[in-house]
């Protein structure tokens, strides 16, 4: 049996189901019979059912009954404990599934093992390994959120050719075209927050949401260790959720939050770690400059989007300097987009 052709298509679904699983990874799981996919599905939005509840929906509402000789393909491993869910482990084991076939395992504490453990106890035949890189890339965020205690951190700038970031005159500027705009606006739909410095805010005044496609927007991170900001840039008039990091102790209001920094830590580790203990598996680093380059100078990033636009701008602030493995290079009309992996 060609187990990675099954496995491809888990991993599909799993796609599929990224942006609104969060925090949750997204799993998609197909039950084969026979050489045949009898039912699929992927974890639906965050505090939903996962994939398997939804692939042997789907086989029972096509078919009425699970065959016992069904194999069960899924791209993580089947959860174990009560969480907003019952244990799918525990479903897989209900419907006399006679093998599993696992891409890779679950790195969460509450997991970790487990599933498979109990799989095996039951009986059941149990294959891992499949197609186990794809695996850990599509649930980047949820294995680097346990793995490494923070969030999965993405850097994102536009340069011009020159390599220059934005002019000298503190105005907003755009450098890239109105198709790559939209790129954005998907890269922050697929990312539980996004952080900017204040120094941002107060020139661009940007709203730092989901507009342009289908889908949520981010919560928002202001690093705040300037003079405060005026209530009325667009971050904080709206009701979107927006957490502002300083060291002032203010009131939050609406979905504002203060959050008091102390000056005896690192700042960038305090704001990590606060997004850990919120359970925020992943942040979209938009800028500027120099909150860019703090986080690559302290090696605190696993991935960078890159966009090289025709803009002629020449002169002005240098974009940040930054060394990854090329992960991605294509181009959306004129511009170039660059994706640079941080294997350090």
């Amino acid at each position: 049996m060609n187990f990675e052709v099954f496995m491809k298509r888990c991993l599909a679904l799993a796609k599929l189901g990224i942006a609104d699983a969060a925090p949750n990874p997204s799993v998609g799981a197909v039950l084969v019979d026979e050489g045949r996919i009898i039912g699929e599905g992927y974890t639906s939005p965050y505090g939903g059912p996962h994939g398997e509840v939804n692939c042997f929906e789907d086989a029972k509402s096509k078919q009425g009954n699970i065959p016992e000789s069904s194999v069960l393909y899924v791209s993580l491993e089947p959860c174990s404990h009560f969480g907003k869910t019952p244990p799918c482990s525990d479903l897989i084991i209900q419907e006399r599934i006679s093998t599993v076939v696992i891409a890779c395992s679950d790195p969460n504490p509450l997991v970790e093992g487990k599933g498979i453990e109990k799989l095996k106890a039951a009986g059941i035949k149990v294959i891992e390994g499949v197609c186990k890189e794809e695996a850990l890339e599509l649930n980047k965020r949820f294995f680097t959120f346990h793995q490494k205690k923070r969030p999965y951190i993405t850097l994102k700038w536009a340069q011009s050719q020159a390599g220059i970031f934005a002019p000298l005159k503190e105005e907003q500027y755009w450098i890239s075209n109105a198709k790559t705009k939209a790129l954005v606006h998907s890269w922050r739909r697929d990312e539980m927050s996004i952080l900017v410095g204040d120094r941002t805010i107060q020139i661009d005044n940007p709203k730092l949401n989901n507009r342009l496609v289908a889908g949520k927007s981010p919560i928002r991170l202001v690093i705040n260790t300037g003079d405060p900001i005026d209530k009325d840039k667009l971050v904080l008039k709206d009701k979107l959720p927006t957490y502002v990091f300083s060291y002032e102790n203010s009131a939050s209001y609406l979905n504002k939050r203060y959050i008091q920094l102390d000056n005896k830590h690192p700042v960038l580790q305090q704001v990590l770690n606060k997004l850990h203990l919120e359970n925020i598996h992943s942040v979209l680093i938009e800028g500027g400059a120099f909150t860019l380059q703090q986080f690559i100078d302290l090696n605190l990033w696993d991935e960078a989007k890159i966009i090289i636009g025709q803009n002629p701008l020449s002169k002005g602030i240098l974009a940040p300097d930054i060394a990854g493995e090329l992960f991605a290079n294509y181009q959306i009309l004129e511009d170039q987009v660059k994706i640079l992996k941080n294997n350090s």
